[in-house]
């Protein structure tokens, strides 16, 4: 997840394995900054919902250990050869074409692309 995308109020506790109480408690206590933004609701009414940017997520509660790992996999990995480049790309391109002969000769829809 992307740290300047913003979650509502329960998809912050369930990111960081907390109660919405805690996340409330942590925002009227000035530990946890947030907005307030005007959305449609699952009925369509107007509703408003309360945000918390996950870079201050982060900040609060520190980083999750899946978010860390990722991190840190992606600093120590050297970059990819122009050779990996090209076999990647190739098995890519040949997993698209068997996909769409499959979709094709089983009556599915053509390619997605």
């Amino acid at each position: 997840m992307h740290e300047d995308e913003w979650l509502g109020v329960a998809a912050a506790a369930e990111r960081h394995h907390c109660s919405t109480k805690t996340i409330w408690r942590r925002i009227k206590q000035g530990g946890l900054p947030a907005r307030t933004e005007k959305m449609s609701g699952r009925d369509g009414r107007p509703v408003i919902k309360t945000m918390i940017r996950v870079a201050d997520l982060n900040d609060a509660f520190g980083r999750t250990a899946h978010d860390d790992h990722v991190r840190k996999v992606c600093e120590a990995a050297p970059p990819l050869t122009a050779e990996q480049v090209t076999v990647i790309g190739k098995v890519l391109l040949d997993h698209l074409q068997e996909r769409d002969a499959k979709r094709r000769s089983s009556g599915g829809a053509g390619p997605s692309m």
